[in-house]
């Protein structure tokens, strides 16, 4: 990862639903992007059709989030870092925030793949600084 690419902090939500096992999910979590279950703060709530869902979420410090990020861009396959560096755009908004989706289901497999649904979302927000600085380029530069 490029030593300019910092982040002041991360949140990561999911849901999990009725139908899957909550220790399987977090394990899968702490197994191939190294987070401990024990961040996510979790949230009953209830779908459509009164099934349960669980809704997580976990809130990184700078150190975790540029570390979390770090792992990700490292387990990406190819076609991912090409789409996410491709599309950087799509992925970030003016403020610099940083948006990645997750495949949920892949990482109970022990892949890592960007998704658009039943997905781990992860914002990573930036260090802010004094100077403008070009966060598409910076991003783009963790994905090549």
């Amino acid at each position: 990862m490029t030593e300019e690419i910092k982040f002041s902090g991360a949140e990561a939500n999911l849901v999990i639903h009725a139908t899957e096992d909550q220790e399987k999910v977090l394990g899968s979590l702490e197994d191939n992007l190294n987070l401990s279950s024990d961040k996510f703060s979790v949230t009953p709530s209830e779908g459509h059709y009164k099934n349960r869902i669980l809704m997580l979420k976990a809130i990184f410090s700078s150190s975790e989030a540029t570390e979390l990020a770090a792992n990700i861009a490292s387990k990406l396959n190819s076609l991912d870092r090409q789409e996410l560096w491709q599309n950087m755009s799509q992925f970030s908004d003016e403020k610099g925030n940083l948006y990645l989706r997750l495949d949920k289901q892949r990482l109970c497999q022990g892949k890592v793949s960007i998704a658009l649904a039943d997905s781990v979302r992860i914002k990573f927000k930036p260090v802010k600084r004094y100077r403008p600085t070009s966060y598409l380029e910076n991003y783009r530069g963790l994905f090549a």
